[in-house]
């Protein structure tokens, strides 16, 4: 009687759900897995071809507050793991939606150039944490870069935020580029 030769490898875990979360409310961050990888076990044609351990389905609908508890991971025949269940936490938070409208800056515009943005000016709809006490619009700059631009082969830059505070969860820009024309200054 033989036993096969093993190999171990340490490998991700890879979260397996699927969420949807009540009105007004979303994820602050990806959902947390501890531990976050584990170490796997088995021949080496099996583990060769892993990129990381699954774990079993989790299915969250509504949720207007944190989840937090124990999976199992995915089987694999012929693999053992170091864990055979690890920790997940998803934190949610309440937002509000606040729209801004700014004006498209443009940087690293050489001396001998000049730019026309259109439209010249965007809405930048901000999800934020609630209560948000701050102004997004005091905070944040709406921007292209000239030198994107110069690689554009279609003339439209993607617009970007300069700073995000913390406080925001996540934003979107309306339109989310715009068209640039150059003009050389004499």
């Amino acid at each position: 009687f033989r036993f096969p030769y093993e190999n171990s490898r340490r490998l991700p875990v890879i979260p397996v759900s699927s969420v949807s979360y009540a009105s007004q409310y979303c994820e602050i961050a990806p959902m947390q897995i501890t531990p976050d990888s584990v170490t796997v076990y088995g021949e080496p044609f099996l583990l060769d071809k892993m990129e990381g351990v699954y774990t079993e389905p989790l299915r969250f609908s509504h949720i207007s507050s944190d989840v937090q508890g124990d999976v199992s991971l995915a089987r694999i025949r012929g693999v053992r793991f170091s864990d055979e269940k690890v920790r997940y936490s998803l934190d949610v938070s309440r937002y509000v939606e606040l729209k801004e409208t700014y004006p498209v800056n443009v940087m690293n515009i050489p001396a001998d150039k000049a730019v026309k943005v259109y439209p010249s000016k965007v809405d930048v709809y901000f999800k934020c944490a609630f209560p948000y006490s701050g102004n997004p619009a005091e905070e944040s700059t709406v921007m292209i870069d000239y030198n994107d631009f110069v690689k554009s082969v279609s003339g439209k830059c993607v617009v970007g935020l300069s700073t995000v505070s913390k406080d925001i969860i996540d934003y979107e820009i309306s339109p989310a580029s715009v068209e640039c024309v150059v003009e050389d200054i004499r």
